[in-house]
């Protein structure tokens, strides 16, 4: 499958020129995970972020047994160490044959650096799934926070 097709239908890139998604697709790396094979672990220095083209990974915090998400075609898991670039603090496992493009941080900046148009869309796009994501889990949370 084309990157470009795969990644214009992620939250991040929806709205991406033709342009600028040909410039996102040069830099991702097609990889292919077995079941049971770690995309990451937990307190791994992130490096970049990934994309689902096919199969199913689960999320799981570290000393957690049971996956707290699982990510299939079409999502993308890792982009909240985009911004933070801090230890990952779950592991990422295929659960099944998978399928992802792999898209590193030091090229992804450089492009966003090239586009600047498409760096603000990556990043109001996070914004706005952050925001939705907060405001789901807010009501659930017992504990003052701020």
């Amino acid at each position: 499958m084309d990157p470009r097709d795969v990644l214009k239908n992620i939250y991040l890139f929806r709205d991406a020129t033709p342009q600028d998604l040909a410039a996102v697709a040069a830099i991702a790396e097609e990889k292919v995970y077995i079941g049971g094979e770690y995309i990451y672990r937990p307190n791994e220095i992130p490096d970049a972020l990934y994309v689902v083209e096919s199969g199913t990974i689960d999320i799981t915090i570290k000393d957690k047994d049971l996956p707290l998400a699982s990510v299939a075609s079409g999502q993308s898991l890792g982009e909240l160490a985009f911004f933070d670039r801090g230890a990952r603090a779950a592991s990422a496992v295929a659960r099944e044959a998978t399928h992802v493009l792999r898209l590193p941080f030091a090229k992804l900046d450089q492009v966003f650096a090239e586009h600047p148009a498409l760096a603000t869309e990556f990043y109001r796009r996070a914004c706005v799934f952050l925001a939705q994501l907060l405001r789901t889990i807010a009501p659930d949370l017992n504990s003052r926070y701020f």
